[in-house]
């Protein structure tokens, strides 16, 4: 018989939900507020830009052209 005096431990259903909220709430100013707008695409423009750098520093390793000259390709190919 189950011991009606124990305590369930939620910790890990609470910190669950209240990560959902967070991220609910941060999707939602992303993308309804003009100011949520402009911050996500400032994100993704520094995402591609960051992609593309080590992009071209591996390639830059790997083969031997220069970062410079692979930064550029990179940049028409990835608009």
């Amino acid at each position: 018989m189950k011991n009606p005096f124990e305590k369930k431990d939620n910790t890990l259903l609470i910190a669950t939900v209240l990560a959902g909220a967070a991220i609910a709430g941060t999707l939602t100013y992303l993308y309804l507020t003009k100011s949520g707008a402009t911050a996500l695409k400032a994100g993704k423009h520094r995402l591609k830009e960051k992609g593309k750098d080590v992009t071209a520093a591996v390639i830059s390793a790997k083969t031997g052209v220069k970062k410079k000259t692979v930064k550029k390709v990179a940049n028409h190919v990835v608009k």
